[in-house]
This record gives C-alpha cells, sequence and structure tokens, in this order.
C-alpha cells in the first residue's frame, strides 16, 4: 500500500501531545511518515519531538522558517516536504484509531477517481469513548450549502488527500486568521476537484473537544471579522462564475447576517456599513431590510436583534444548530473505532 504523511501544527501542547504521538506509533499501517513544523512552541514541545524523531526516522520535525505564524503555514510546509502519496491532517490534539491510516489509503487505493475522500469521526474531551457523539454525519442536503450554514461535512482533519492535488489547488491559506477549513472545502467544492464521502466505514479520528480552542480564541476580533468577510465574498464570486449563485442565496444570506450581528457586536459600525454597501444588488437582502441595516449601521446601533427578521434569523440559527451527532454504529462497529 502506498505511503500517508501525517501532517501536523504544533505550538504549546507538550501536555498531550504524546496522546497523539502513540496513536501514531501504534498504526496497522506502517508506510507512514509524520512530518511536524513547531510554530515557535515555548513550552518543551521541540524536546519531545526531538525524543519522537530519535525514536523512529519515519518522523521529521522542522521549525517554520517563513512567515506569517499560524497553522496553516506550518501544514503548508509540511506538505511540501513530505514524500507521500497521500496526506491526512492531524492536530496535536487529536487521536487516530489504530486502523486509520490502513483503512483511509485503503479507500484511497480504491477510490482513484476521487482527488480527496471524506471519512467520519468522533469527538471526545478526556477519553476517546466519553462522549458517544459523531463529528459529522451525511445528509440529503447539498454539501455546499451545509457548509455556509455552519453545519460542514467535514473538517481538516477528516480527510485523505492526493498530495499532488492538494498543492496543485493551492493548499491551505495563510492568510486568513479563521475559517481555513471552511474556505478550503468551499474552494474545493466550487473548482471542480473530485471528492467523496465514505460516511458509510468506521469513524477512525477522534477530534478533542476543549475548552481553549486557539481558532475560538478571539473569534469575534477584526482580524477574524475580515476573514470570514473574505470567505463570504470569495464563495459569492465563485458560484457567480459557476452559474450556480442563487442555488446558494440562502446559506451566503446566513452568513452575511451572522457577519452583521458580529459586526454590530463588536462595534465595528464602519466595516459593517462597508461591507452592506458590497452586498447592495447581490439579492441577499430585500430592500426595507438593507435599509434597516444601513440605518443601525450609520447611527451605530448594535442591538440587532431588535429588527424582527434579526430575531427569526437567530432562533432559526439556534434551533438548527448541531452540536454533535449521537453515535448511532453498533455495539461491535463502536467497539472496534475506540480500539488503539
Amino acid at each position: 500500500m502506498a505511503r500517508v504523511s501525517i501532517i501536523t501544527p504544533s505550538f504549546n501542547r507538550a501536555d498531550i501531545i504524546h496522546e497523539t504521538a502513540e496513536s501514531i506509533f501504534r498504526q496497522t499501517h506502517q508506510d507512514w511518515e509524520w512530518v511536524i513544523v513547531d510554530d515557535g512552541s515555548t513550552d518543551n514541545s521541540w524536546e519531545l519531538l526531538e525524543s519522537y524523531a530519535e525514536r523512529d526516522t519515519r518522523v521529521k520535525i522542522f521549525k517554520r522558517d517563513r512567515d506569517p505564524k499560524g497553522a496553516a503555514v506550518c501544514r503548508n510546509i509540511a506538505v511540501e516536504r513530505a514524500t507521500g502519496k497521500y496526506v491526512i491532517f492531524l492536530d496535536t490534539d487529536d487521536l487516530l484509531a489504530s486502523f486509520c491510516l490502513e483503512q483511509r489509503v485503503r479507500i484511497a487505493e480504491e477510490e482513484q477517481s476521487a482527488d480527496v475522500i471524506i471519512f467520519p469521526m468522533i469527538m471526545f474531551k478526556d477519553k476517546p469513548d466519553d462522549l458517544k457523539l459523531l463529528w459529522n454525519i451525511d445528509k440529503e442536503a447539498d454539501d455546499i450549502e451545509r457548509i455556509l450554514m455552519g453545519d460542514a461535512v467535514c473538517q481538516g482533519t477528516g480527510t485523505i488527500w492526493k498530495r499532488d492535488q492538494f498543492l496543485a489547488i493551492g493548499a491551505w491559506r495563510q492568510d486568513l486568521a479563521v475559517w481555513q477549513d471552511v474556505e478550503l472545502h468551499l474552494r474545493t467544492m466550487l473548482t471542480g476537484v473530485k471528492y467523496k464521502k465514505r460516511m458509510d466505514l468506521v469513524p477512525d479520528i477522534f477530534i478533542r473537544i476543549s475548552e481553549v480552542s486557539l481558532s475560538r480564541t478571539g473569534f469575534h476580533s477584526i482580524a477574524k471579522w475580515k476573514s470570514r468577510v473574505f470567505v463570504l465574498e470569495q464563495t459569492m464570486s465563485l458560484t457567480q462564475q459557476k452559474g450556480i449563485f442563487t442555488r446558494y442565496i440562502k446559506g451566503l444570506r446566513h452568513v452575511a447576517i451572522d457577519l452583521l450581528i458580529s459586526a454590530a457586536n463588536s462595534g465595528f459600525f464602519e466595516e459593517g456599513l462597508h461591507l452592506l454597501n458590497k452586498l447592495e444588488g447581490e439579492q441577499l437582502f430585500q430592500r426595507f431590510e438593507a435599509s434597516w441595516l444601513k440605518r443601525y449601521f450609520s447611527q451605530r446601533k448594535w442591538k440587532l436583534y431588535k429588527l424582527p427578521w434579526i430575531e427569526n434569523f437567530i432562533r432559526e440559527r439556534v434551533r438548527g444548530f448541531d452540536s454533535g451527532y449521537d453515535i448511532t454504529l453498533n455495539k461491535v462497529t463502536y467497539n472496534q473505532a475506540i480500539q488503539f
């Protein structure tokens, strides 16, 4: 079977990275390499990485050697230096089931027409079986619409890529402060990259739910808000180019309203008004809605929820939010999934 490169950005996770490392060393598929790029850790992460490299020559460690700082840059550096036919992305707090690489490489070899394949994953907090929640499931809904509505079908860890194809589409965007996964998968689906979902398989990666998340910390900062705006505008452009813009108006409207609520709550009134002006004529808002929004932003009012249609939007968003799906696997399959 083909070699797979495990791609990991590392930053100050010395307290738990040993769990991730042991899950890799237990893999039933042996033709792997673990390519880790440290992002300037200030704890003893680098010493731990050196110990893993001494323990197994398949572990290759590097320090980030270019700007900007961030996980996306570290992942891109790692992919560039990887030698595997396939790549998977694994953060320093997540875990692989012992059969993960074997299952993913086997399916990738069987599904040669696909450039990227999506797999099911399980969420956990302290131990792999403590939450019994699936991170993702398949639905009849359109995958792009699901992402726009905040119900993504996958995140970076849930895929296996052909390395060459991943580099060909431009890899991770390094200038985004948040939503790197969202941008990558929307770009993937809207630019003709061939992908396949295999949600029928046993979940093979465990995603840790942490009280402290680098991506969520400062989520409403201006830098992260502007990154979300970029993703909205890029997605609008791509759907317009493909002639499918009207198909995704509901999802795009959802993102736009969420951004405007965030702007008002955070005091980004000028930025919010600028976004409104750019969206004018894009069919995302009715005329009376746009008029009221402009009035609120011009008068620097942050309580958008007082607008009845915004209140309805917030209520519908909360009602439709998925924080995890109950495990529906039978006992034998579930026991198989949590084996290390």
